[in-house]
């Protein structure tokens, strides 16, 4: 297995007020056995929480933006007659989405809380070819009865949530000989853009503010994504 620490300048989250640092625990609502449901690394069975991080700003707006990129094809059938009724345009996110959010930068602090972890705040790297060929005899025929023939990228990176959430629970469970937890989380990246580096952490995680900031229409990182999504902030 290959383990790493989350950047020591701090992890970033763009999140819901009034609660930026809400965990996910969707699975209690909804049915674990379906390809989409939850988030990639939520719990199967609502067992506990999930926060999701990214290593920077841009990692954040380009998988929460994600949803609001423009189907062109609308856009060039509807964008002037929707513009003249005085509708937004197709790829126009409103003022208000920015309002109802925040952006936070936080750390994982050992000691004090996180002491319980067996060897620190270390989160398990599910992108390494060597974690994936470690958890491989553990979810076989977890794949195949779901159809796939490897622990690969595709799936760790796909649309299909059903292993992932599995692998999360594996990592979740996961404790020393002295029944201390050995994972903080799973590190993994986008299956948007391999350049952004993203976090899931358990809610067991003590959490140490760095900072916390309003999402503002100059922010570079929110233009930088609205950009290459073909999106305008308001």
């Amino acid at each position: 297995m290959e383990v790493v620490a989350a950047p020591e300048d701090g992890v970033w989250r763009v999140g819901r007020e009034p609660d930026l640092l809400s965990a996910s625990v969707s699975a209690k609502i909804s049915r674990p056995g379906k390809p989409n449901t939850g988030n990639r690394f939520d719990s199967p069975t609502g067992a506990y929480g999930v926060r999701y991080f990214a290593s920077d700003l841009d990692g954040c707006y380009g998988e929460t933006l994600a949803r609001f990129r423009a189907d062109k094809k609308l856009a060039r059938v509807i964008g002037a007659e929707w513009s003249e009724l005085g509708f937004m345009n197709v790829g126009d996110i409103p003022a208000d989405w920015r309002q109802r959010r925040g952006a936070i930068r936080v750390r994982f602090p050992d000691g004090g809380s996180n002491a319980t972890f067996s060897a620190g705040v270390r989160f398990l790297d599910i992108e390494s070819v060597q974690t994936r060929e470690a958890l491989l005899p553990d979810f076989e025929t977890l794949l195949r009865f779901f159809g796939y023939p490897d622990l690969d990228v595709p799936v760790v990176r796909g649309h299909d949530r059903r292993v992932t959430r599995y692998i999360s629970q594996w990592t979740y469970e996961q404790v020393d000989e002295d029944e201390r937890p050995m994972y903080a989380g799973i590190r993994y990246l986008s299956r948007l853009n391999s350049d952004w580096e993203l976090w899931a952490v358990f809610d067991n995680v003590a959490i140490e503010e760095m900072t916390r900031r309003a999402i503002l229409p100059n922010d570079e990182a929110l233009n930088r994504v609205a950009k290459t999504y073909g999106l305008t902030v308001y």
